[in-house]
């Protein structure tokens, strides 16, 4: 008999974003091994269309609440518990629902990046103490040792992507447009990409530039963004497209059509953090330009599918977006043969092997913490 497996994910509450892939390429290496049910924000009624039982219950004001209550609920039950895209909150919630010792392959966490300040640090030892059979799956080992260095198990495991979730273009690849996507964030060098916009308009060139300028609800009151979307506005290029609001799936694909994605991201967040946005381009078979020294330049690199560059001023862009815009055909042939490679590496089952490994063997394991709660609690704010 399969085991239940519940995936939680409170923010999953549109198409748009990696959000939802992740969840669908998560869904889709379970279902046929588990008996799923997927927990989301309640919107996801209107779209989802992945495997499992859908389960949306969560409303953004009260999920933090709702999903304390969801894992003293689930904890006490047979199964696993993944939750897709978890932090600091989530570890703090599950220890105080638990009122107990949470057994062995119970908890799954897929953290995806930290800000590791010495206070989270010493927080999340305590609960390490307290919890030591919760595991932590990380994509990139730098998040993976924090984890260990706090006292979790912690398993590195390839950051999942739907099997077809970015087709290539058939044909001959021609260049289009420069693109910058994903929502706007300063952490992402958005300043960077006005400048080169600017730029642009300063040297009178007519280089087609897409930017998605569409904002994440935490940055919506990000006075320093909010500048820059002014200065972006203000440079008057004419051979400039700013999408600004988020696209669901098919429209953000179509972005990548004939793209050259420009990823002048912070050396420092992204010296190994996952980008999805790297991964989604190599996927469509996209030359990048990017930071070097960080995590998508070493993929990119890899594969010779663009270039990596120091030097994020606008001259400095431009310097590696020539060589790439003048054999795209080349680099667009390297990107679409890593894609394959990259789907492969990626897969989703390597995270559902850590987490479903002797499930239906451990089931006299798998009940909840001993504590004699009623089973009835139900996911309220």
């Amino acid at each position: 008999m399969a085991s239940p497996l519940h995936i939680i994910e409170p923010t999953l509450t549109g198409d748009a974003g990696h959000c939802h892939s992740l969840v669908r390429a998560l869904a889709g290496a379970a279902a046929p091994r588990a008996e799923l049910t997927v927990w989301a924000g309640t919107q996801a009624a209107s779209f989802w269309q992945g495997p499992g039982r859908l389960a949306p219950v969560f409303h953004r004001r009260w999920r933090r609440l709702q999903a304390y209550w969801l894992y003293r609920r689930l904890l006490r039950q047979p199964g696993h518990i993944l939750v897709a895209t978890a932090g600091t909150a989530d570890l703090v919630s599950a220890d105080w629902a638990a009122r107990g010792v949470i057994p062995p392959r119970k908890l799954f966490l897929f953290v995806h990046w930290l800000n590791a300040k010495p206070s989270k640090a010493r927080r999340l030892a305590a609960i390490a103490r307290r919890q030591p059979h919760v595991e932590i799956l990380a994509p990139s080992p730098s998040v993976a040792d924090f984890f260990r260095q706090c006292g979790f198990k912690a398993t590195v495991v390839p950051y999942p992507l739907e099997p077809q979730a970015m087709p290539a273009a058939e044909g001959s690849p021609v260049f289009k447009h420069l693109l910058v996507a994903g929502a706007a964030r300063l952490d992402k060098g958005f300043a960077q990409v006005v400048d080169l916009v600017a730029e642009l308009q300063r040297r009178g060139l007519d280089w087609p530039i897409t930017v998605q300028t569409s904002v994440e609800p935490r940055h919506q009151h990000d006075q320093a963004l909010a500048q820059q979307l002014g200065r972006l506005r203000a440079t008057g290029y004419a051979a400039l497209r700013t999408p600004d609001q988020a696209l669901g799936p098919a429209g953000y694909r179509a972005l990548f059509d004939g793209a050259i994605v420009v990823q002048p991201y912070s050396a420092q967040d992204f010296q190994d953090r996952i980008s999805g946005v790297t991964l989604d381009a190599l996927g469509a078979g996209c030359p990048v330009v990017v930071t070097a020294g960080t995590w998508p330049a070493r993929l990119v690199q890899r594969f010779d599918a663009g270039i990596a560059t120091e030097d994020l001023s606008a001259d400095g862009l431009l310097r590696a977006i020539g060589p790439v815009r003048q054999d795209f055909a080349r680099y667009a042939v390297n990107a679409r043969q890593a894609a394959a490679s990259v789907r492969a590496e990626h897969s989703a089952q390597g995270l559902m092997d850590v987490v479903l490994a002797g499930a239906g063997l451990e089931e006299g394991m798998q009940g909840g913490v001993d504590e004699g709660v009623d089973e009835g609690v139900e996911v309220r704010p």
